[in-house]
C-alpha cells in the first residue's frame, strides 16, 4: 500500500504489465475503498505496519465492506 498524498488516484490492481517498477501487487488506493471513513482508512494503514501491507491488501480485496469496517474498528479499539 502506498500512503503518499495523491496515491488515491492510482489503480487498485491494474494489469501487472502496466505497473511501474516500484508499484507492487499489494497496492490498494484510498479511492478504491470509499465505504471506509478516513479514520478507518488511517487505522488500516497503521495495521499494515503491524501485520504487513500484503495482509491488509488481501483483506481489502476479499472481505466485504461490512467486514472491512469491523477489522478497522477492531484495530482502533485494540490500539
Amino acid at each position: 500500500m502506498e500512503y503518499e498524498h495523491g496515491a488515491e488516484n492510482q489503480p487498485m490492481d491494474g494489469n501487472p504489465s502496466m505497473r511501474g517498477p516500484s508499484e507492487s501487487a499489494t497496492h490498494i488506493a484510498r479511492a478504491d475503498c470509499p465505504h471506509l471513513s478516513d479514520p478507518e482508512w488511517e487505522a488500516l494503514q497503521r495495521l499494515a505496519t503491524v501485520i504487513g501491507e500484503a495482509a491488509v491488501a488481501t483483506m481489502l480485496r476479499t472481505l466485504s465492506p461490512t467486514e472491512q469496517h469491523g477489522v478497522a474498528l477492531g484495530f482502533i479499539v485494540k490500539e
